[in-house]
């Protein structure tokens, strides 16, 4: 029996698959990454992988596991020493390891040629080009980059509700949601800079601030639209790198803000098929985890932006 793993891990949730024969037979969650001063990243990586590996019962003699990671390493020996603890957290398989744009293009364009935006806690964006080329936007993290994302957008809101308590911005019903969720206000600020993942809590701001706008709040209206703008200028200059000419190219989305129909997915399209007139907006063909699971029957175009270790590595 072959088995394999499949990893989407991002900085709020990590979702594991075990692989049977290129077939997903079972899924399992874990916490995401923590970014902080005090948290070595490897090891938090390495600990939420294994946790969802001990949640599918740690299964024996799984000979490969593939991993599309907010968090992977631009480093190439820091990626070599993630790959290394995860091998020896899981019984040495072969590690195929990538960042998370990798697995969010494969699952949603099945390698083909074209762009995904991926938006959930952090933004990034991938475009393959015609020639296997690989281009890439934002994917900055949240203290250089990021424009658009969860955190972007809980971070625009929070500092709108500091605003209005402080007299420096207008009255917004952010004040009264952010209470809800977050309690007291006194203080906010000190409670998130010293939360173990502050960019996690600050994310998770998203739902009220989405409620706030659907009942009509002007500022949480207006942080949506920017960032739905920041996605959209993302997106066009990677397709103005990776392709002489829009037209006809795929352009494609993952991540969770896509889920909200209203105030992201159907603004984004049209805005994107407005400012490249000639794109063609493509509903995604799976998830990351998806494309995870896709690439473990060979990595394709994608080759040159993974990391393989151990055993012979075949790809």
């Amino acid at each position: 029996m072959s088995l394999e793993l499949a990893v989407d891990g991002g900085q709020t949730n990590l979702r594991m698959a075990l692989v049977h024969d290129g077939v997903a037979v079972e899924i399992t969650h874990a916490g995401g990454f923590a970014y902080s001063a005090e948290t070595d990243l490897l090891d938090s990586v390495a600990n939420a992988v294994t946790e969802a590996y001990e949640a599918l019962g740690s299964p024996a003699a799984v000979r490969r596991i593939c991993l599309g990671l907010t968090a992977a390493p631009l480093q190439p020996d820091r990626r070599r020493r993630l790959a290394a603890r995860i091998r020896d957290r899981l019984g040495d398989p072969e590690v195929w390891l990538g960042p998370d744009m990798v697995t969010a293009h494969a699952g949603a364009l099945g390698g083909a040629p074209g762009v995904v935006t991926t938006a959930g806690t952090g933004v990034v964006c991938l475009g393959i080009s015609a020639d296997g080329g690989a281009h890439q936007g934002d994917g900055h993290g949240y203290l250089l980059g990021d424009a658009g994302s969860g955190f972007s957008i809980g971070r625009a809101a929070l500092r709108a509700v500091l605003a209005a308590r402080d007299g420096r911005g207008p009255a917004t019903t952010l004040t009264e949601a952010a209470r809800e969720a977050l309690g007291d206000l006194a203080g906010l600020s000190q409670r998130i800079y010293t939360s173990p993942a502050p960019v996690r809590m600050v994310a998770r701001c998203t739902p009220w601030v989405a409620a706030a706008a659907r009942e009509g709040d002007a500022v949480a209206q207006a942080i949506w639209a920017d960032a739905v703008d920041a996605l959209v200028v993302t997106t066009a200059a990677v397709l103005a790198r990776s392709f002489p000419s829009p037209e006809g190219v795929p352009v494609s989305w993952a991540g969770g803000l896509f889920a909200m129909e209203d105030l992201v997915r159907r603004p984004f399209t049209d805005a994107i098929q407005a400012r490249c007139p000639g794109v063609e907006v493509r509903e995604p063909l799976g998830n990351p985890l998806d494309g995870a699971v896709r690439l473990l029957a060979g990595l394709g175009p994608y080759e040159p932006l993974m990391l393989t270790a151990g055993r012979d590595a075949h790809v």
